[in-house]
């Protein structure tokens, strides 16, 4: 088991984070940057740290798995195909036929 001594930053009380419960968040590229992310025993709401340089290596290296993130994107094969835009007839024609509609129905559970 291994726990990081830190300060809340919401309680200002000295906490011992166990990393089995907390979250090591970093970004696919790598970088001696990280967030490290867990619940306060303290006052028991959601607490934040960004770490940087010898703890996230060391974290790194005693064998805490991170969860890497990267910005959401299509694959090339999967984006849509270049269309012309939209011309002004294109709406009306879309506001007309939109317009013998009253209400929608939701969907039924």
């Amino acid at each position: 088991m291994i726990e990081v001594l830190m300060t809340c930053p919401r309680c200002d009380a000295e906490i011992s984070v166990d990393m089995a419960s907390a979250v090591l968040r970093m970004d696919v590229t790598p970088r001696a940057e990280a967030e490290l992310l867990c619940s306060c025993p303290s006052c028991e709401r959601p607490a934040t740290w960004r770490i940087r340089g010898d703890l996230v290596t060391k974290l790194l290296f005693v064998g805490i798995e991170p969860l890497r993130l990267s910005e959401p994107s299509l694959p090339v094969e999967d984006r849509a195909p270049d269309l012309p835009p939209l011309t002004l007839d294109d709406l009306l024609e879309w506001h007309l036929d939109l317009a013998p509609i009253w209400t929608t129905i939701p969907w039924e559970r």
